[in-house]
């Protein structure tokens, strides 16, 4: 194996390129850019680069390899051994081999003719992209630590009642092991009854009979378990809301409760809950209700708000102006007296070397030792919120990156038709002459969707109509000679399509209308040629139709060999729709293709 390159900070490439010329020119541009580059050139040294423990920040891999494996097949090999960031680089783009590369965990696909800066655009978005993917991964596990570690039962449904979810508590007190009851009516497990009258209480809001917007709690509640214990229970039921309001699922939390409720005086601070208020890592403090004095704050609020507990015991809320904006107190005061609580508000607390907190704050009624207490629950969010921050601006250099390649995608189109039409000037034959045009115009085709997709918002699909447009006048600029002679009729729905499937469609409309063109007037007559795109139930319909001469006996439009129909069927299949035609002679030629909105791979 090759020896490996100096370190820099920037990250560690392993480069697998079989092309000498390549591998060197990209990897001294990465190393001028600050990255340590280890370059292999097969697969087998790229295997035992990973298996051997050195260091690798991310994968620069060709597909096209000239060994046993190919790029793909080395890339899952790879990923079965250890989980490193891999971005393909390939001369390569049919739809045979991005498919197969959408079958793995990868992270973009850049085209060998891209330039150096692009490719390190690319390496820097996926840097930071696995880098967020594996700060969520261990928030994840965080999260599903403390689910599992919860002193309460916790349960988690489907807006229609099937268990999502569920922790260990809550399976001990069911009596059921987890693979019994995931995906599965809660009703089959969980009987639940009122403790006075012993009647079974069911879930309303399950069959839909009663809207959940809001946290409800029940107290006086009892679960009798598989084996037939009877245990004492305080139940909370709490909606998750989707961004519109609508009930995505539902949290059932279970408190088991002696038989003999045990009232925690607020200074004894030995006993059980008062070890858990101290030591949980979520800021909380108990105040009166009556008048808002501070009777306790944890280690955890002492941290985030920068009090001591020593000068905060004793003293009212509004005495202490440093914790928040002013304006946020304001609000979060006006919520409280509206509601009589608070359930989520964020608010931000800066302290004064700059170091700033999110917070999202709770409040919670309770009765100790038969005097009423206000618990306030403080949620750190401020990693959660980086992170969705930096995973939004990943997502939106992804954008621009792929806007860029778009518009390269069709300056490079561009080129190529100016390049056959520089040779056309040396061809003398008509004949051949013809076929050249021909070709700049299916270019054109689809340039064109690479233009329109560059110039839209939305990155995945075309807009159509601006799409069909745009192409007929391009192709009444090249072929129509006397503009006064040939008409288009244009009548074209608002329809949007994705990528995949606009460009056989721009070639269908490009040979229809060159077809009808170059063939429907003979001797410069003059006529209509009509063109519509409607969207019939699922199906979205094109007409071309014109009215000129119509087809010679001799060609059969839907069976016969010529090339341009013969491309239209194919195209047409490939769209998995229906082709038909009506020619009379001397009254014209009309074609109707017709394919469902929605593609089935």
């Amino acid at each position: 194996m090759p020896i490996a390159e100096i370190k820099h900070s920037l990250g560690h490439i392993l480069l697998v390129e079989d092309e000498a010329i390549l591998a060197v020119s990209q990897a001294e541009f990465l190393k001028l850019k600050g990255y340590s580059v280890q370059h292999v050139s097969n697969s087998y040294d790229a295997i035992d680069f990973v298996t051997s423990g050195e260091k690798a920040d991310l994968i620069l891999m060709d597909i096209n390899l000239s060994d046993e494996l190919d790029g793909i097949q080395l890339a899952k090999k790879i990923l079965e051994i250890k989980e490193i960031p891999i971005l393909f680089v390939s001369g390569y783009s049919d739809q045979k081999i991005l498919n197969r590369v959408a079958d793995l965990k990868h992270y973009g696909f850049v085209p060998k003719i891209s330039s150096p800066d692009i490719v390190e655009c690319m390496i820097k978005s996926a840097l930071k992209l696995h880098q967020v993917e594996q700060s969520l991964a261990f928030r994840e596990k965080e999260l599903r630590i403390t689910f599992e570690a919860m002193g309460d039962a916790v349960i988690v449904l489907t807006p229609e009642g099937q268990i999502r979810d569920i922790n260990q508590n809550a399976l001990n007190l069911l009596g059921y092991q987890k693979l019994e009851v995931i995906g599965k009516e809660i009703s089959s497990f969980l009987y639940l009854i009122q403790a006075e009258s012993r009647m079974r209480i069911t879930y309303s809001f399950l069959n839909h009979s009663e809207g959940l917007m809001e946290t409800k709690r029940r107290n006086d509640l009892m679960i009798i378990s598989r084996n037939g214990r009877e245990i004492n229970v305080t139940e909370t039921v709490s909606p998750i809301l989707d961004a519109n309001k609508n009930l995505s699922g539902i949290v059932i939390v279970f408190r088991e409760n002696p038989e003999t409720p045990v009232l925690v005086p607020p200074k004894d601070s030995e006993s059980l809950y008062a070890k858990v208020f101290q030591l949980s890592p979520i800021a909380m403090a108990i105040s009166t209700i009556k008048d808002g004095t501070y009777l306790d704050i944890n280690p955890a609020m002492e941290t985030i708000f920068q009090f001591e507990k020593e000068k905060v015991i004793g003293r009212k809320t509004e005495e202490f102006k440093a914790w928040s904006d002013p304006e946020q107190i304001q609000r979060l005061n006006a919520i409280y007296e509206q509601n009589g609580r608070l359930s989520g508000e964020r608010m931000s607390v800066r302290h004064a070397d700059g170091k700033q907190y999110e917070v999202l704050v709770f409040s919670q009624a309770m009765d100790i030792s038969g005097e009423r207490f206000v618990l306030w629950i403080n949620l750190d969010v401020t990693k959660i919120l980086d992170i969705e921050g930096r995973l939004a601006k990943s997502l939106e250099e992804k954008d621009v990156l792929l806007k860029e390649l778009q518009h390269r995608v069709k300056n490079t189109l561009a080129i190529i038709s100016g390049l056959l039409n520089l040779e056309s000037f040396k061809v003398e034959n008509e004949l051949a002459k013809q076929s050249f045009l021909n070709a700049q115009s299916r270019i054109m085709s689809m340039s064109k969707v690479y233009e329109n997709l560059y110039q839209s918002e939305d990155l995945e699909s075309v807009d159509l109509r601006k799409y069909i447009e745009d192409l007929v006048f391009s192709l009444h600029d090249i072929f129509v000679l006397n503009p006064t002679k040939i008409k288009f009729d244009v009548k074209l729905e608002d329809i949007r399509l994705d990528l995949k499937r606009t460009l056989p469609l721009g070639l269908i409309v490009n040979e229809l209308l060159t077809n009808a063109l170059k063939y429907a007037y003979p001797n410069d007559a003059s006529g209509d040629i009509r063109i519509q795109l409607i969207k019939s139930n699922d199906h979205i319909q094109l007409t071309v139709g014109d009215d000129g001469v119509g087809l010679p006996e001799s060609v059969n439009i839907e069976k016969g060999n010529h090339f341009g129909y013969e491309l239209i069927r194919s195209l047409t299949s490939q769209l998995k729709g229906v082709f038909s035609s009506v020619s009379k002679k001397g009254e014209g030629l009309n074609i109707i293709i017709s394919f469902p909105i929605h593609g089935k791979d």
